[in-house]
């Protein structure tokens, strides 16, 4: 929003006597000089630009988010995107990392669920690009899998978290790794066209082995 910045620190300047110290520094806006990452560790997850995975062979540079569609609605939906950017924005008394995306176009074409319950994506439809930018605390961490029929689609897989030390857990088994985006629905259960099913025994076949019993010479 054009303006948003000055009009923050003058209200929160009327108010200051009933302002916390912290949204005051807030009020002031980040220095001028902004930190940039290639990659960047938080909340378990390991995130890289785009350009830092093509020099690799893991790929983290992923994510996911779920936000409301408009500022009216009670729905969230999801949306998917690859970091271009890291950034590091620089306060009086604190940091905050912000991913710049490659966020993909919404609709049914391009973000879309397969019989099985996976969501599958096209990484060539860009959209929203009005709106790169998200603050990371906010962001999971997702894989892109290029479907074996279709090249052009990629199946949406959630990343594994590091979650010792991340929200107070103590104990890995008491935490659930995926519980962000679950990588089908629960409610679908996979079937099985008969046109895919794989013949392992054959009720056709009628011929018979035959074996010649070996037959010993007299000496």
């Amino acid at each position: 929003m054009t303006g948003f910045s000055t009009w923050f620190r003058s209200r929160i300047e009327m108010e200051s006597s009933s302002t916390n110290e912290s949204l005051r520094n807030l009020s002031r806006g980040p220095l001028f000089m902004v930190t940039t990452y290639q990659g960047y560790d938080i909340n378990g997850y390991t995130f890289y630009r785009v350009a830092q995975d093509r020099k690799s062979t893991y790929q983290n540079n992923g994510v996911h988010i779920d936000a409301y569609e408009s500022d009216n609605s009670t729905i969230k939906s999801a949306y998917y995107g690859q970091i271009e950017e890291i950034w590091e924005l620089t306060y009086v008394d604190f940091k905050i990392p912000i991913f710049c995306c490659r966020w993909i176009s919404g609709g049914k074409k391009n973000v879309m669920k397969d019989r099985y319950g996976f969501t599958m994506v096209d990484l060539n439809h860009v959209g929203y690009r009005e709106e790169p930018f998200i603050i990371v605390a906010q962001v999971s961490q997702v894989f892109y899998v290029t479907d074996t029929i279709n090249k052009e689609r990629h199946v949406v897989l959630p990343g594994k978290r590091r979650i010792i030390g991340v929200q107070n857990v103590m104990d890995e088994e008491e935490f659930n790794q995926f519980d962000e985006i679950p990588p089908f629905g629960t409610f679908i259960i996979p079937k099985i066209h008969p046109s895919e099913l794989t013949p392992y025994l054959r009720n056709d076949h009628t011929d018979r082995i035959r074996v010649r019993p070996n037959k010993h010479r007299k000496r």
